[in-house]
Order: C-alpha cells, then structure tokens, then sequence
C-alpha cells in the first residue's frame, strides 16, 4: 500500500512530510529541488531560484553563513509558497503550515548534525535580500511600497540558470559544514 504522505525524492528516497526522517535527507536532493524551485510562485519577471536566493544569502554579511544557506531547505520538500499565502494559511489553519515546515526543517539540521533554533539574523538577511529581488526581478507595484523601507544589496542580482544553482548550493554547503 503506498503512503499518500510521501514523495520519492530526486535522489530516490521516500520523503513522508508529516513523519520526516534524517535517513530520508540529502544534501543532493535539496540543491536539485531548491534550484528547479523558483520564487515568488514563479511570479518573477525572469525564473529565479529558491537555491540561488539561499547561495546569495549565504554571503550575506548578516546573519549565519550556513543557516542563511539553509534556512528555506525544507521548501525543498513542501514547496515555496509566497509569504502572504503562507502567513494566511497558517492564520486560516492554525498554523499547521509552519509547525510542518518547522518540524522538516527540524530534521534537515539533524541529518546534518546541526541544531535548529530560531535565528533573528537570518530573518534580517531574508529582508534585504527581499528588497533586493523586488527591486531586480518583480514588476513595479504599489504593494511593494513597504520594502522600499529596507535597504536592498548594492549589487543587481542577474539569474543564474538552475544547474549553477544546484552546483553553487552543493559548493556552499560543503564549505560551510566543515
């Protein structure tokens, strides 16, 4: 009988989102996944991925160059979802999405023998580079006023294509754990 719980990963595991295992985690699947997931639900003027927004961050002088890799990593397994979606989601739901996201999160740091808490800094790093990619890669809207507020990199962010993504995430990574 299949687990209708489960997805079979890019490297071939089963992944059960509501019973996450550090077994069932790898880094290959996370950059593979990450780098073919763009953000913003694809709502972007160009295709720009969740690994390649992870990689950038990491070189953030704010906040932990690792966490800051691997803070959106569970989205590897449940998805980007755009923040007013999620934010209402977790409102209409009780915040199930967030414990569930949490909770892989959880496991993806234990699979790589880290620890899990929450870290302000790296909310800080996802701000501005928020700013960054509304200034570069979202059309011009109203709705953005507000992060206008925050300071976004100096530097204009060009898309790489997502093989880069995955090899530059995987790259990260391995500098970043030893």
């Amino acid at each position: 009988m299949s687990d209708k719980r489960s997805i079979v990963t890019y490297t071939g595991k089963p992944f059960n989102f509501m019973a996450p295992r550090p077994e069932d985690i790898c880094i290959e699947d996370i950059a593979h996944a990450l780098a073919l997931t763009n953000r913003y639900g694809g709502h972007t003027i160009v295709p720009y991925s969740v690994a390649e927004h992870c990689v950038r961050m990491s070189y953030m002088k704010v906040g932990d160059p690792l966490n800051n890799l691997l803070h959106d990593a569970a989205e590897a397994y449940i998805g980007d979802i755009p923040r007013p979606i999620k934010h209402g989601l977790c409102w209409f739901h009780s915040k199930t999405f967030h414990h569930w996201e949490n909770v892989i999160l959880e496991t993806i740091y234990h699979a790589f023998g880290l620890t899990f808490k929450y870290f302000p800094h790296t909310k800080k790093a996802d701000e501005i580079m928020l700013a960054t990619e509304i200034r570069d890669l979202m059309p011009e809207h109203r709705l953005f006023e507000f992060w206008k507020t925050i300071e976004p990199l100096p530097e204009p962010i060009i898309p790489w294509n997502w093989e880069l993504a995955e090899e530059l995430y995987l790259k990260r990574f391995k500098e970043l754990i030893k």
